[in-house]
């Protein structure tokens, strides 16, 4: 990336993103997003990446967004900051055909509770953490924080970590569901990237599909989940990834998926 906010390596098939600015704690700013964004089209559209690992530089995961510049905005600009680029950042995100894994190093706060909560899984220590701290300048949610959050701990959980403002550890994360595998604080990326690399080996046109599934399926009933499921699964049936599944079911060997 030009600006060097953020960072990209290629592991094998994972692709590690890395917000770049460990001098703000990784604060979001305009150029941090518009190259997050840039990456995550390069992620999206590289075949040859099949799961994807987001963390942050330094001692923080992001500290939401910076106030040395979006505080200085009217609050008409500041709305159509949020949707013109929030919007697009999490739709990326939370439709990625591939896997997408949070490192939370440190503290994900305000946007970064966000971003952290729209990436697939997370990995954390007991040292992570996510905190809603748009309450503690007098804000709400933000970057469809209050749509997620709500989602995976339900309405009157999310609603008291929001207006309490409270940082929620990584322990607690855990016992939440909001965190899918704890380990020692220096084993964080580590973890992530290994975790990756099993994904990456599944069939990911196969992934692609269960993850539109299950959002589909948040906000529809069973009868219409059942026939967008029946629709999506044209395109697996006809893979070589499923040809592969189910030849090496019969032959009873370990399958070799491409992804495709």
């Amino acid at each position: 990336m030009e600006n060097n906010t953020v960072l990209f390596e290629k592991k094998g098939q994972v692709g590690v993103i890395t917000l770049n600015r460990p001098d703000r704690y990784n604060a979001a700013n305009t150029v941090l997003v518009k190259e997050l964004l840039e990456v995550l089209d390069h992620v999206k559209d590289n075949d040859d990446i099949r799961a994807v690992v987001i963390t942050g530089a330094g001692k923080g995961f992001c500290a939401g967004a910076d106030m040395a510049e979006f505080g200085m905005v009217s609050p008409e600009e500041g709305r159509d900051y949020l949707i013109n680029n929030y919007q697009p950042l999490m739709q990326k995100i939370t439709t990625m055909p591939k896997p997408v894994i949070a490192a939370v190093n440190g503290t994900g706060a305000g946007v970064g509770a966000s971003l952290a909560l729209a990436c697939d899984f997370r990995v954390m220590s007991e040292r992570s953490g996510i905190l809603f701290a748009f309450i503690n300048v007098g804000l709400g949610p933000d970057g469809g924080g209050s749509w997620l959050l709500a989602r995976q701990i339900g309405y009157s959980k999310a609603l008291e970590y929001a207006i309490e403002g409270k940082k929620i550890d990584g322990e607690t994360c855990s016992e939440l569901g909001l965190c899918n595998k704890l380990v020692n604080n220096d084993r964080i990326l580590s973890t992530a990237i290994d975790w990756a690399t099993a994904l990456a080996k599944r069939p990911t046109l196969a992934i692609g599909i269960t993850k539109l599934d299950m959002q589909f399926a948040l906000n529809n009933d069973l009868e219409s989940t059942i026939a967008f499921e029946a629709h999506q699964q044209v395109a697996a049936f006809s893979s070589h990834d499923h040809k592969e599944g189910v030849a090496a079911f019969i032959q009873k060997r370990v399958p070799k998926y491409i992804g495709k």
